[in-house]
Protein backbone atom coordinates (compact mmCIF):
# COMPACT_ATOMS: atom_id res chain seq x y z
CA UNK A 1 0.00 0.00 0.00
CA UNK A 2 1.56 3.08 -0.82
CA UNK A 3 -0.28 6.86 -0.10
CA UNK A 4 1.17 9.65 -2.36
CA UNK A 5 0.22 13.10 -1.18
CA UNK A 6 -1.79 15.17 -3.62
CA UNK A 7 -0.57 18.90 -2.04
CA UNK A 8 0.47 20.30 1.75
CA UNK A 9 -1.01 22.75 4.10
CA UNK A 10 0.05 25.79 4.79
CA UNK A 11 -0.95 26.79 8.67
CA UNK A 12 -0.54 29.52 11.22
CA UNK A 13 0.44 27.12 13.41
CA UNK A 14 3.95 26.05 13.16
CA UNK A 15 3.94 23.50 16.23
CA UNK A 16 2.21 21.20 18.13
CA UNK A 17 1.76 23.11 20.45
CA UNK A 18 0.07 26.28 18.61
CA UNK A 19 -2.31 24.49 17.44
CA UNK A 20 -5.57 24.08 18.77
CA UNK A 21 -7.43 20.70 20.24
CA UNK A 22 -9.97 21.05 17.46
CA UNK A 23 -10.18 23.40 14.80
CA UNK A 24 -13.35 24.22 14.55
CA UNK A 25 -13.86 24.55 18.33
CA UNK A 26 -10.82 27.43 18.61
CA UNK A 27 -11.67 31.24 20.14
CA UNK A 28 -9.83 32.29 17.20
CA UNK A 29 -10.84 30.29 13.85
CA UNK A 30 -7.38 31.15 11.64
CA UNK A 31 -6.87 30.42 8.23
CA UNK A 32 -5.29 27.87 6.63
CA UNK A 33 -4.30 27.30 2.55
CA UNK A 34 -4.66 24.17 1.27
CA UNK A 35 -2.20 23.86 -1.85
CA UNK A 36 -2.85 21.12 -4.37
CA UNK A 37 -0.32 19.73 -6.59
CA UNK A 38 -0.83 20.54 -10.19
CA UNK A 39 -0.66 17.40 -11.33
CA UNK A 40 -4.65 16.66 -9.47
CA UNK A 41 -5.85 20.48 -9.75
CA UNK A 42 -8.48 18.94 -11.99
CA UNK A 43 -10.24 17.09 -8.64
CA UNK A 44 -10.91 20.56 -7.65
CA UNK A 45 -13.47 20.54 -10.51
CA UNK A 46 -16.99 21.50 -8.41
CA UNK A 47 -15.71 23.05 -5.05
CA UNK A 48 -16.47 26.42 -5.82
CA UNK A 49 -19.85 24.94 -5.64
CA UNK A 50 -18.88 23.69 -1.64
CA UNK A 51 -18.87 25.00 1.53
CA UNK A 52 -17.81 22.91 3.71
CA UNK A 53 -14.95 19.90 2.95
CA UNK A 54 -13.56 17.36 5.16
CA UNK A 55 -9.45 17.58 5.10
CA UNK A 56 -7.62 14.11 4.95
CA UNK A 57 -3.77 14.80 5.98
CA UNK A 58 -0.29 13.28 7.24
CA UNK A 59 0.94 13.96 10.77
CA UNK A 60 4.69 13.36 9.59
CA UNK A 61 5.47 14.81 13.10
CA UNK A 62 3.25 12.51 15.37
CA UNK A 63 4.50 9.54 17.49
CA UNK A 64 3.81 6.13 15.44
CA UNK A 65 4.94 4.39 18.21
CA UNK A 66 2.12 5.35 21.05
CA UNK A 67 0.00 2.88 21.56
CA UNK A 68 -2.12 4.78 24.83
CA UNK A 69 -2.45 8.66 25.50
CA UNK A 70 -3.67 10.73 28.37
CA UNK A 71 -6.07 13.85 26.22
CA UNK A 72 -6.73 17.29 26.74
CA UNK A 73 -10.38 16.30 28.27
CA UNK A 74 -9.54 14.12 31.12
CA UNK A 75 -6.45 12.76 33.56
CA UNK A 76 -7.20 9.05 32.88
CA UNK A 77 -4.86 7.34 30.16
CA UNK A 78 -7.07 5.41 26.92
CA UNK A 79 -5.86 3.88 23.78
CA UNK A 80 -5.31 6.17 20.89
CA UNK A 81 -7.94 4.53 18.91
CA UNK A 82 -10.93 5.93 21.64
CA UNK A 83 -9.01 9.45 21.33
CA UNK A 84 -8.17 11.73 18.09
CA UNK A 85 -4.54 12.03 19.55
CA UNK A 86 -2.54 12.34 16.42
CA UNK A 87 0.13 10.05 17.59
CA UNK A 88 -1.10 6.88 16.33
CA UNK A 89 0.92 3.79 14.45
CA UNK A 90 -0.69 5.81 11.28
CA UNK A 91 -1.24 9.39 11.69
CA UNK A 92 -4.26 10.01 9.39
CA UNK A 93 -6.29 12.66 10.78
CA UNK A 94 -8.93 14.50 9.66
CA UNK A 95 -10.26 18.19 10.01
CA UNK A 96 -13.56 20.21 8.57
CA UNK A 97 -13.19 23.23 7.04
CA UNK A 98 -14.97 26.10 5.51
CA UNK A 99 -13.98 27.64 2.16
CA UNK A 100 -13.56 31.16 1.95
CA UNK A 101 -12.28 31.39 -1.46
CA UNK A 102 -10.16 29.31 -4.06
CA UNK A 103 -7.93 31.31 -6.17
CA UNK A 104 -5.88 28.72 -8.83
CA UNK A 105 -4.62 25.64 -7.00
CA UNK A 106 -5.09 27.04 -3.21
CA UNK A 107 -7.80 26.85 -1.33
CA UNK A 108 -8.57 28.88 2.00
CA UNK A 109 -10.11 27.50 4.46
CA UNK A 110 -11.10 28.47 8.37
CA UNK A 111 -11.53 25.67 11.09
CA UNK A 112 -8.22 23.21 10.18
CA UNK A 113 -5.83 22.56 13.09
CA UNK A 114 -3.30 20.83 11.26
CA UNK A 115 0.24 21.88 11.59
CA UNK A 116 2.25 23.99 9.02
CA UNK A 117 3.79 21.89 6.15
CA UNK A 118 1.28 18.62 7.06
CA UNK A 119 1.14 16.64 3.78
CA UNK A 120 -2.51 16.81 2.45
CA UNK A 121 -3.63 12.92 1.60
CA UNK A 122 -7.37 13.73 0.18
CA UNK A 123 -9.93 16.44 0.68
CA UNK A 124 -14.04 15.01 0.46
CA UNK A 125 -17.01 17.67 0.36
CA UNK A 126 -18.47 17.16 3.81
CA UNK A 127 -22.46 16.66 3.54
CA UNK A 128 -24.57 17.49 6.71
CA UNK A 129 -27.26 15.12 6.23
CA UNK A 130 -25.16 12.35 5.62
CA UNK A 131 -21.83 13.16 7.92
CA UNK A 132 -23.68 15.19 10.78
CA UNK A 133 -24.85 12.79 13.89
CA UNK A 134 -26.71 14.91 15.67
CA UNK A 135 -26.22 15.09 19.67
CA UNK A 136 -26.18 17.06 22.15
CA UNK A 137 -23.23 19.58 22.22
CA UNK A 138 -20.66 18.90 25.63
CA UNK A 139 -19.18 22.22 25.34
CA UNK A 140 -20.33 25.57 23.81
CA UNK A 141 -17.70 27.49 22.25
CA UNK A 142 -18.72 31.00 20.48
CA UNK A 143 -16.39 31.39 17.46
CA UNK A 144 -17.29 32.24 13.85
CA UNK A 145 -18.27 28.41 13.18
CA UNK A 146 -21.17 28.48 15.60
CA UNK A 147 -22.61 32.03 14.33
CA UNK A 148 -22.67 30.46 11.01
CA UNK A 149 -24.43 27.77 12.29
CA UNK A 150 -26.97 30.02 13.84
CA UNK A 151 -27.31 31.57 10.53
CA UNK A 152 -28.21 28.60 8.82
CA UNK A 153 -30.25 27.62 11.45
CA UNK A 154 -32.15 30.73 11.22
CA UNK A 155 -31.83 31.64 7.69
CA UNK A 156 -30.03 34.96 7.23
CA UNK A 157 -27.71 37.03 9.59
CA UNK A 158 -29.61 39.87 11.28
CA UNK A 159 -28.60 41.74 14.31
CA UNK A 160 -31.70 40.19 15.85
CA UNK A 161 -30.25 37.23 15.85
CA UNK A 162 -26.97 38.50 17.14
CA UNK A 163 -28.42 40.06 20.14
CA UNK A 164 -29.99 35.89 21.31
CA UNK A 165 -26.61 34.61 20.03
CA UNK A 166 -24.76 36.82 22.87
CA UNK A 167 -27.64 36.37 25.35
CA UNK A 168 -26.64 32.96 25.24
CA UNK A 169 -23.38 33.63 25.68
CA UNK A 170 -23.66 35.73 28.67
CA UNK A 171 -25.58 32.93 30.14
CA UNK A 172 -23.42 30.46 29.44
CA UNK A 173 -20.63 32.67 31.41
CA UNK A 174 -23.20 33.53 33.90
CA UNK A 175 -24.43 30.08 34.97
CA UNK A 176 -21.79 27.24 33.09
CA UNK A 177 -24.45 25.84 31.26
CA UNK A 178 -24.23 23.49 28.26
CA UNK A 179 -26.60 22.08 25.43
CA UNK A 180 -29.88 21.06 27.34
CA UNK A 181 -30.64 17.58 26.48
CA UNK A 182 -34.30 17.51 28.08
CA UNK A 183 -35.41 19.99 30.20
CA UNK A 184 -32.41 20.77 32.25
CA UNK A 185 -32.07 24.27 31.47
CA UNK A 186 -35.54 26.48 31.16
CA UNK A 187 -35.48 30.09 29.02
CA UNK A 188 -38.70 32.23 29.43
CA UNK A 189 -38.62 34.63 26.26
CA UNK A 190 -40.14 38.01 26.22
CA UNK A 191 -40.23 38.43 22.90
CA UNK A 192 -40.69 36.00 19.60
CA UNK A 193 -37.95 37.96 17.28
CA UNK A 194 -34.89 36.25 15.91
CA UNK A 195 -33.01 35.64 18.95
CA UNK A 196 -34.90 32.92 19.99
CA UNK A 197 -33.45 30.77 17.18
CA UNK A 198 -29.87 31.24 18.53
CA UNK A 199 -31.59 29.71 22.11
CA UNK A 200 -32.80 27.21 20.62
CA UNK A 201 -29.96 26.22 18.55
CA UNK A 202 -27.37 26.57 20.54
CA UNK A 203 -28.82 25.71 24.29
CA UNK A 204 -31.61 22.89 23.29
CA UNK A 205 -34.33 25.30 24.82
CA UNK A 206 -37.51 24.55 22.53
CA UNK A 207 -41.23 24.92 22.26
CA UNK A 208 -41.33 20.78 21.60
CA UNK A 209 -39.51 20.07 24.50
CA UNK A 210 -41.68 22.40 26.87
CA UNK A 211 -38.47 24.30 28.15
CA UNK A 212 -38.78 27.40 26.34
CA UNK A 213 -41.88 29.47 27.13
CA UNK A 214 -42.85 32.82 25.16
CA UNK A 215 -44.19 35.84 27.52
CA UNK A 216 -45.35 38.34 25.05
CA UNK A 217 -44.16 41.39 26.42
CA UNK A 218 -41.90 42.73 22.97
CA UNK A 219 -38.92 43.21 25.22
CA UNK A 220 -35.25 42.31 24.40
CA UNK A 221 -35.60 40.15 27.77
CA UNK A 222 -34.79 36.37 28.04
CA UNK A 223 -34.57 34.67 31.64
CA UNK A 224 -32.58 31.35 32.29
CA UNK A 225 -33.05 28.64 34.65
CA UNK A 226 -31.16 25.69 36.00
CA UNK A 227 -33.44 23.03 37.07
CA UNK A 228 -31.31 21.18 39.26
CA UNK A 229 -29.93 23.88 41.04
CA UNK A 230 -32.42 26.79 41.12
CA UNK A 231 -30.13 29.21 40.09
CA UNK A 232 -31.25 31.38 37.14
CA UNK A 233 -31.27 35.03 35.77
CA UNK A 234 -32.91 37.43 33.59
CA UNK A 235 -30.48 39.15 31.14
CA UNK A 236 -32.09 42.60 29.59
CA UNK A 237 -31.08 44.57 26.50
CA UNK A 238 -29.54 47.60 27.54
CA UNK A 239 -30.41 50.70 25.52
CA UNK A 240 -27.67 50.89 22.91
CA UNK A 241 -27.29 52.72 20.31
CA UNK A 242 -28.70 51.40 17.16
CA UNK A 243 -27.24 51.76 13.74
CA UNK A 244 -28.93 52.20 10.01
CA UNK A 245 -26.38 49.63 8.13
CA UNK A 246 -27.97 46.38 9.47
CA UNK A 247 -24.58 44.38 8.32
CA UNK A 248 -22.32 46.40 10.31
CA UNK A 249 -24.49 46.25 13.33
CA UNK A 250 -24.41 42.94 13.70
CA UNK A 251 -21.17 43.04 13.39
CA UNK A 252 -20.57 45.41 16.00
CA UNK A 253 -22.96 43.28 18.20
CA UNK A 254 -21.06 40.53 17.52
CA UNK A 255 -18.01 41.97 18.71
CA UNK A 256 -19.60 43.42 21.93
CA UNK A 257 -18.68 42.69 25.44
CA UNK A 258 -21.69 40.88 26.79
CA UNK A 259 -21.15 43.55 30.33
CA UNK A 260 -21.77 46.43 28.24
CA UNK A 261 -24.32 44.65 25.84
CA UNK A 262 -26.78 43.63 28.64
CA UNK A 263 -28.02 44.40 32.47
CA UNK A 264 -28.29 40.79 34.24
CA UNK A 265 -31.02 40.78 36.99
CA UNK A 266 -32.84 38.20 39.28
CA UNK A 267 -35.73 36.25 37.83
CA UNK A 268 -38.65 38.29 37.96
CA UNK A 269 -40.58 34.45 37.43
CA UNK A 270 -40.73 31.42 39.51
CA UNK A 271 -39.09 27.72 37.58
CA UNK A 272 -42.19 26.81 34.86
CA UNK A 273 -43.65 23.10 35.91
CA UNK A 274 -41.93 20.39 34.03
CA UNK A 275 -43.89 20.07 30.41
CA UNK A 276 -46.78 17.41 31.05
CA UNK A 277 -48.30 15.68 27.67
CA UNK A 278 -51.96 16.00 27.53
CA UNK A 279 -54.12 13.03 26.28
CA UNK A 280 -55.88 13.83 23.28
CA UNK A 281 -59.87 13.82 22.99
CA UNK A 282 -61.90 13.85 19.98
CA UNK A 283 -63.82 16.44 19.15
CA UNK A 284 -67.94 15.84 19.20
CA UNK A 285 -68.93 18.28 16.55
CA UNK A 286 -65.74 18.71 14.03
CA UNK A 287 -64.07 15.01 14.68
CA UNK A 288 -60.30 16.44 15.14
CA UNK A 289 -58.54 15.60 17.99
CA UNK A 290 -57.37 17.96 20.29
CA UNK A 291 -55.11 18.36 23.73
CA UNK A 292 -57.36 17.48 26.79
CA UNK A 293 -55.99 20.99 28.22
CA UNK A 294 -57.67 22.86 25.30
CA UNK A 295 -61.13 21.22 24.97
CA UNK A 296 -64.05 23.12 26.38
CA UNK A 297 -67.86 22.59 27.10
CA UNK A 298 -70.19 23.64 24.84
CA UNK A 299 -73.80 22.85 24.81
CA UNK A 300 -72.89 19.84 27.04
CA UNK A 301 -70.65 18.53 24.28
CA UNK A 302 -66.93 18.30 24.43
CA UNK A 303 -65.54 20.70 21.85
CA UNK A 304 -62.40 21.82 20.66
CA UNK A 305 -61.63 25.16 19.80
CA UNK A 306 -62.30 26.29 17.05
CA UNK A 307 -65.58 24.41 17.54
CA UNK A 308 -66.34 26.78 20.69
CA UNK A 309 -65.71 29.76 19.05
CA UNK A 310 -67.71 29.56 16.67
CA UNK A 311 -71.31 31.17 16.73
Amino acid sequence: MELKPIGVIHSPYKTKEEAPFQGRWAEDLKESVIEIFEEYRDAMQGLENVKHIIVLYWCDRADRNRLKTITPWGPEEKGVFSTRSPSRPNPIAFSIGEIRKIEGNKIYVLGLDAIDKSPLLDIKVYVYDIDAIKRPRKKVVFNSALWDECVSFHGHSCPGLAIGYKAVEAVVSKLKISFSEDEEIVCITENNACGVDAIQYILGCTFGKGNLIFKDRGKQAFTFFVRDTGEGVRIVLKDLPRREDREKWTKELLKMNVEDMFEFQAPRDEIPKRARIYPSLKCEICGEKASERNMRIKEGKIVCMDCFEKD
